[in-house]
């Protein structure tokens, strides 16, 4: 669970997923995110940061200058890997059941009561 919040967390920044979708595409440098995007190149930096260190970007030296890439086999398989979270979400809504249990409730409530008499 803690690596699907993880990735949620990852995608939730509007920086980064601006930065994952133009790196969906083709390679790019810090100076042509931070031309697409209007930042400066420490907050690019850190949202690259972020996302090299989730595994989801790699970085490639040439020369002076640093390329950065989308790990697609990574992308692919942590979205894979949230697909089967949506999809048995969304089949246990089809299948959800309508009865309501009170057996916590009531023990809790009990305990509750329980405690104030001791009191």
């Amino acid at each position: 669970m803690k690596e699907v919040l993880n990735f949620l967390k990852i995608l939730a920044d509007e920086t980064r997923l601006k930065i994952i979708m133009m790196l969906s595409r083709r390679d790019l440098c810090v100076c042509e995110i931070m031309d697409n995007l209007g930042m400066s190149q420490p907050a690019v930096s850190h949202h690259l940061r972020i996302l090299k260190k989730s595994g989801l970007v790699r970085d490639d030296k040439d020369g002076r200058w640093v390329f950065y890439s989308l790990d697609k086999k990574v992308f692919t398989e942590r979205l894979a890997y949230h697909n089967d979270l949506f999809d048995q979400l969304r089949d246990n809504l089809e299948n959800r059941q309508t009865h309501r249990e009170y057996g916590a409730c009531l023990r809790i409530e009990k305990e509750k009561h329980s405690c104030l008499k001791a009191k």
